[in-house]
């Protein structure tokens, strides 16, 4: 199967925490699906509906069974099926959501029952990348690794990550997950081919890693909790959807919550209305600059005037194709700094109308 067919992303490797700050005080968000973590985050924000949009249909499967799951588990049982905990009864819960999904997502899971027992938030292709990359940073700095996630001052932390990590073979290790080969050959991923050299790579994300090892710490970063120790738990970091004191609130509000399956270019033909809110991923990291631009016309077509973006910029960083669109240069430095997913630039701002002068 190609990429648009495959489980790609599975459990989170953004801070929605930046895209909740970035769009805060919009009523009808658009969010790309993804590993769904990012319109379950949204449906903390004060929007009345959150519609998340995927052209892969397993993506959009995936969002679903989360909601099920969500609907129906407490908690802590929730974090057992999902695989962030243990349990020995996946597949038996999974036989009592299977009514309260669609007959497409319920035919996509049928066939991958050894995803559910392993455990879905652990089982997409870039999930699987980032525990061997962790394997293999463990290798090298296993001990160091330790002591990294169980600091508990920025300053402290800092100091070590220049001391031990910094320009190291673990750098270099940390690089991997941004060469073209990994995307390309064992990610499949189309991203691959707009990726910079490999040196320029590797500058922006010592650059990043240092950058966050002086701002937050990575105990506190789920993202970092992928990158060093290769999966997420319960007791640690975790994103914004999944922390206890949330749950109450995201079952609430579930209701709020449409999927639908297309693309950020088919927006204008999908008859969905208008979003005053637009939570947009990297998307750019998929294209080339002609189909950015159509994509960029799809997003406008839609947006209500003076719509808010968030966008997230990895390695393939393109001026925004539209006079239309602004940014708010401020806002998106101070979100790029606080950003515990680390290996992203933020942008973000509004959408005019040609006729609003």
């Amino acid at each position: 199967m190609g990429f648009f067919q495959n489980l790609n992303f599975s459990s989170a490797n953004e801070d929605g925490e930046t895209e909740l700050r970035a769009l805060a005080g919009t009523r009808r968000i658009l969010c790309l699906t993804g590993s769904g973590t990012r319109p379950l985050d949204m449906l903390l924000s004060s929007a009345n509906e959150v519609l998340a949009l995927d052209i892969n249909p397993v993506q959009n499967a995936l969002l679903e069974l989360k909601i099920a799951a969500i609907r129906s588990l407490g908690h802590d049982d929730l974090l057992a099926f999902l695989g962030i905990a243990n349990s020995p009864s996946r597949l038996s819960v999974y036989r009592q959501l299977r009514s309260d999904l669609s007959p497409a997502a319920q035919g996509i899971w049928d066939q991958k029952g050894h995803m559910i027992e392993a455990g879905v938030w652990h089982a997409g292709k870039w999930e699987k990348l980032l525990l061997w990359n962790s394997r293999f940073l463990k290798l090298l700095r296993g001990r160091d690794i330790k002591r990294l996630m169980r600091v508990e001052d920025v300053e402290a932390q800092a100091h070590l990550w220049e001391e031990r990590f910094a320009n190291s073979k673990l750098q270099s290790a940390l690089e991997m997950i941004g060469r073209d080969w990994i995307w390309r050959w064992v990610m499949r991923e189309p991203a691959g081919e707009f990726l910079p050299p490999p040196q320029e790579v590797g500058k922006r994300l010592n650059a990043d890693f240092s950058r966050a090892a002086r701002s937050f710490l990575f105990s506190d970063s789920d993202f970092a909790m992928l990158i060093f120790n290769g999966r997420h738990d319960a007791d640690r970091a975790l994103p914004v959807h999944l922390r206890r004191e949330n749950y109450d609130v995201l079952k609430n509000r579930l209701g709020n919550l449409r999927i639908v399956e297309g693309g950020l270019a088919d927006l204008p033909k999908l008859t969905l209305g208008q979003f005053d809110g637009f939570s947009l991923s990297d998307f750019g990291s998929y294209s080339n600059r002609n189909f950015y631009k159509e994509c960029w016309k799809g997003i406008v077509a839609v947006a209500a005037p003076d719509a808010r973006y968030c966008e997230r910029i990895f390695m393939n960083d393109m001026p925004l194709p539209f006079e239309t669109i602004s940014t708010d240069t401020e806002l998106s430095d101070t979100l790029t700094a606080s950003d515990k997913a680390i290996i992203y630039r933020i942008r973000t701002g509004k959408i005019h109308h040609a006729d609003d002068g």
